[in-house]
């Protein structure tokens, strides 16, 4: 689906898909937002989780 979403577009330039014909802004906004906060909070538990074995030594 995201290579039909890009088109001639390169996957490796994007972390999401441009915005796709006819969706409303309002829409593809509040899938970044969300985008953005998963992504926050993934990179948030993998520091922790990499902490949790330096906390043994």
């Amino acid at each position: 689906m995201k290579a039909a979403l890009l088109g001639d577009e390169d996957p490796g330039e994007w972390d999401l898909p441009p915005k796709p014909r006819g969706m409303r802004w309002a829409t593809y906004e509040r899938w970044v937002a969300r985008y953005d906060a998963t992504e926050e909070l993934l990179d948030t538990r993998i520091v922790l989780a990499a902490a949790r074995p330096m906390k043994r030594i």
